[in-house]
């Protein structure tokens, strides 16, 4: 996707029609979030693929499809539009809080001192999830490179992992004057990524939500009441908005060298980690006012979120 109409398209959302009273909350925050990830290849007789012993013990699938800093993992199926299912296995992951960014693979779920409701807390897991998407730009351009992505994606990369960290320092600073603490994140190694595999992990955390933490940015940048974090968002979301449109780039390149059906599968992981979002929006406390941060309260999250995905065809 090109970067103009990417910009073009949240400006619509943000634009178009009413999305009434503009209340603003501490949420939408998780800590936890549920997500249901594809077994990829499915096994021959239609169970968990390396689904491990006898007794339904789910240790392995769940490091392999969930990563090794997934809380808990059951195996499930999801729905085919041809009545046939598909086996997958729904893993409770660390959500990183409040915000949207990309997380890396293998990323630690780390503890919080200040409850994700308070601005000290929602300003404390935006600055872990900025220093963590430092480590997920710098994997994703490793992984690219390995896969033989085009230089001007691996540049990109970089380039977004350099914006990373001076999102992080300024994250930091405004945590930190609201007397947070702010944990480092640590990231665990991972095995050599696949394109499909890659292509599914960019659909979830690039094209939805680094979209969406876009899109939330360049709300608070226009309705934060503080000054400093209206300027701090008004230039994250310039940076963010470039991520997401890398991240709709990496997937238009990825979808060309797939076959049919790994194009649908990455279809389904981007349209599974949409309804995710959503579920963590409609579920996350309601929390008090909090003008200063300027975050869309939970219904206006939702209809962001909901004409976002419209805007950009995510079923």
């Amino acid at each position: 996707m090109k970067n103009e109409r990417f910009y073009k398209i949240l400006g619509m959302i943000i634009a178009t029609g009413s999305l009434g009273a503009r209340g603003l909350s501490c949420g939408p925050c998780s800590d936890v979030a549920t997500v249901v990830v594809l077994v990829l290849p499915p096994s021959s007789d239609g169970g968990i693929a390396d689904a491990g012993e006898e007794d339904g013990d789910l240790e392995v699938p769940c490091d392999k499809y969930c990563g090794i800093g997934a809380i808990s993992c059951e195996a499930t199926t999801i729905a085919l539009d041809d009545g046939g299912v598909m086996p997958a296995v729904e893993c409770v992951q660390y959500n990183g809080g409040c915000g949207a960014g990309r997380r890396p693979e293998g990323l630690e779920r780390p503890g919080f001192a200040q409850d994700a409701r308070t601005e000290a807390g929602w300003l404390a897991r935006a600055a872990f999830l900025e220093a963590a998407s430092v480590a997920a730009f710098r994997l994703l351009r490793s992984d690219l490179r390995a896969l033989g992505a085009p230089r001007r994606l691996l540049r990109a990369a970089s380039r977004a992992a350099r914006d990373e960290k001076r999102h992080a320092r300024r994250m930091r600073a405004l945590a930190r004057r609201h007397g947070a603490s702010i944990p480092a994140p640590r990231v665990l190694a991972q095995e050599a990524i696949t394109l499909e595999a890659l292509a599914a992990h960019n659909a979830a955390e690039g094209c939805v939500r680094e979209t969406f933490g876009a899109l939330i940015a360049r709300w608070q940048a226009e309705a934060a009441g503080d000054r400093e974090v209206r300027s701090s968002m008004a230039r994250i979301a310039g940076d963010e908005s470039r991520h997401a449109a890398l991240a709709w780039q990496i997937d238009a390149w990825a979808q060309r060298r797939l076959d049919k059906h790994g194009q649908a599968r990455v279809g389904r992981a981007r349209e599974e980690a949409a309804r995710a979002l959503l579920a963590e929006i409609a579920q996350g406390p309601s929390g008090g006012a909090s003008e200063a941060l300027g975050i869309p309260a939970r219904p206006v999250a939702d209809k962001l979120a909901r004409r976002m995905f419209r805007a950009l065809a995510i079923a």
